[in-house]
């Protein structure tokens, strides 16, 4: 990766160094990341297992054998061979796919290369400093689907599989030297160095945010005078506070946002971990809808997912959730009743009036006098009823992904119980969200 970026690389059309914004204050000391953070310590591990089951399959066709490849399943964990030859036509192609994904994962740990799930092309901007998308211009970045579209059929397709072999191989994904392309977006006055020296600025101009970069592909982060940083569900949220210039108007201080567009990807929940790591005096918030896909995605940036459970790196432990949340949204109409111990063995055995009171108010803190829930709720549907519970058995069963979350529990409760639940614009007073969150990020970082 040592040309990535490159300056004189004729994507730029120039041979003149690229720019290095200013954006962040030179004075304060830049976050390094550890050489094994961009180097992958499991190379030989992976390189090792892939050439066992290739040899395995030699020797198969020597002794006119079935081909076999052993695959773990993530769900079960169980390992369930995968052959060619076979009557079932699924089992052949997912063989073929299977065989390409390990060759081209092969050839790319042996060249130092990395590949990617599904090509992304070169973002360019009128302005030098404004590129992004960087880390996936390098000529030897190898997209896996578009290796043989016709195969693979989609990219979901390709993504279950590679990520079967990772949890087969007891490796992360990046093990394999397979990334996926960022879809995160960031936006704050932060300088992020790549492995060959080259900047990329992160604070945008036009409310568009940057796309983040791999984090195998960076070696410093800058983060100047940033005092928090608030992860967002929504990307039209996230736009819209880029747009208003809070990361630099906000009056807790600089900060940085960041978005996932919805359910995290693996590579912004690793740039996340990698900050929460080498950073970790930084408050991270998150700002999510009020409803059990808010919940889900607050415990997947967390304590990772069920699913990616063999991958490191990914977890923010220290996340707080800034909200909204059930006394955002309903104010003083939901009171927690001083008898009301959130044991988590009893989750399910106390009802409404056990839990909650629900005094007659027209109007609760920080709301316009003539607020009334609902004004700004939705009824929960069947689906999120269903996730609701989900989580809740998760957490009393102690599940890995739930434990120690016993904040989320409660507003869990308050939406099965009453049936609601609301958008992060809730919040809004006259379609402006920037005075809540001022006051809720005030309100946090004063209890640091």
């Amino acid at each position: 990766m040592e040309d990535l970026l490159d300056p004189s690389s004729s994507a730029f059309g120039s041979s003149s160094p690229l720019p290095t914004a200013g954006c962040v204050n030179p004075r304060q000391p830049d976050v390094v990341l550890q050489q094994g953070s961009r180097q992958n310590p499991q190379t030989g591990v992976a390189i090792s297992k892939i050439e066992e089951i290739l040899a395995a399959n030699i020797d198969a066709l020597n002794e006119a054998q079935a081909l076999t490849i052993p695959l773990r399943s993530r769900r079960t964990g169980k390992v369930r061979p995968v052959q060619f030859p076979s009557t079932r036509g699924a089992d052949v192609k997912k063989f073929t796919a299977l065989l390409q994904i390990l060759h081209l994962s092969h050839e790319a740990l042996v060249a130092g290369t990395v590949i990617t799930k599904r090509s992304a092309p070169l973002i360019l901007f009128p302005e030098p400093q404004r590129l992004c998308s960087v880390w996936l211009t390098n000529a030897r970045h190898r997209a896996i689907y578009y290796q043989n579209p016709e195969l693979f059929g989609s990219q979901q397709y390709v993504d279950e599989l590679v990520d079967d072999i990772a949890f087969t191989f007891g490796l992360g994904r990046d093990a394999l030297n397979i990334v996926a392309a960022s879809k995160g977006l960031i936006a704050g006055a932060v300088s992020v160095t790549i492995n060959n020296g080259s900047a990329l600025c992160c604070n945008p101009d036009d409310g568009q945010g940057v796309l983040l970069p791999n984090v195998q592909a960076i070696s410093r982060i800058n983060l100047g005078t940033t005092k928090w940083l608030l992860v967002i569900e929504k990307e039209a949220t996230f736009r819209g506070l880029v747009a208003s210039r809070f990361h630099e108007t906000s009056t807790a201080g600089p900060g940085i946002l960041v978005t996932a567009k919805g359910y995290p990807d693996l590579s912004t929940r690793q740039f996340l971990h990698q900050l929460h790591t080498e950073f970790p005096i930084l408050p991270m918030y998150g700002l999510v809808d009020f409803d059990p896909d808010g919940v889900k995605i607050m415990l997947t940036y967390k304590n990772g997912s069920r699913s990616l459970q063999h991958e490191e790196n990914v977890t923010l432990n220290r996340l707080s959730w800034i909200g909204p949340r059930s006394d955002d949204i309903l104010g003083d109409h939901v009171q927690s009743s001083p008898s009301a111990n959130m044991d988590e063995t009893c989750v399910f055995n106390r009802t409404p009036s056990d839990q909650f009171s629900l005094p007659q108010s027209s109007a609760s803190p920080g709301r316009p006098g003539d607020f009334s829930p609902v004004d700004v709720t939705l009824p929960l549907k069947a689906a999120d009823r269903k996730l609701a519970v989900r989580l809740l058995l998760a957490t009393i069963g102690k599940d890995s992904q739930c434990t120690g979350s016993l904040d989320f529990v409660r507003e869990l409760q308050v939406m099965l119980l009453l049936n609601t639940k609301a958008e992060i614009q809730a919040v809004d007073e006259a379609g402006d969200l920037t005075a809540w969150l001022d006051s809720a990020l005030t309100k946090n970082m004063n209890r640091i």
